[in-house]
């Protein structure tokens, strides 16, 4: 039996109608102490790790290094990253994937955050403890991170449900 080789605009005419799934990139910062970087975003309700939407042809690890820098003015060398976890969220709207990396960050280094004021507008240090005791209204990937979760996570996200104040 021949298989048949497809041109390489068919392929890309069979690429064009699957669904498009966004993906973004975090980085736990966690310091000597065992706490952790959490930003509070301008647009958002939660309190975040450092991250955001992978740029085309941008991998997972770049984004995550590039977005700390941006909203928090943190740099961190690609070396000093390890993998974390994968958020893959689904919604009834979409499905998205959040790779999530984890770095040390030396508590000398706060005094040299400086937050991207377009997009940020506050940031804290917090235990897995004050994470877990619900201090904060804080995103998934920072309670599983307190939680110890790692690897694949699942997250189905009810898009009609509304947060308690």
């Amino acid at each position: 039996m021949t298989q048949r080789i497809y041109t390489w605009f068919e392929n890309k005419a069979w690429f064009d109608k699957l669904p498009k799934r966004l993906s973004s990139a975090a980085l736990a910062l966690v310091d000597t102490s065992g706490q952790v970087l959490v930003l509070k975003a301008t647009y958002k309700e939660h309190w975040t790790f450092p991250g955001g939407i992978i740029d085309p042809g941008e991998t997972p690890l770049q984004a995550a290094i590039r977005e700390a820098s941006e909203e928090s003015g943190v740099q961190v060398a690609r070396e000093d990253l390890s993998f974390l976890m994968i958020l893959d969220r689904m919604s009834k709207h979409a499905q998205s994937y959040q790779f999530v990396f984890q770095a040390a960050f030396p508590e000398a280094e706060r005094e040299h955050i400086v937050l991207q004021p377009s997009e940020i507008e506050a940031y804290a240090f917090v235990s897995k403890a004050q994470i877990l005791s619900g201090d904060r209204f804080y995103a998934a990937s920072v309670l599983h991170w307190a939680e110890g979760k790692t690897g694949y996570i699942e997250q189905f996200i009810d898009v009609t449900a509304t947060r308690a104040a």
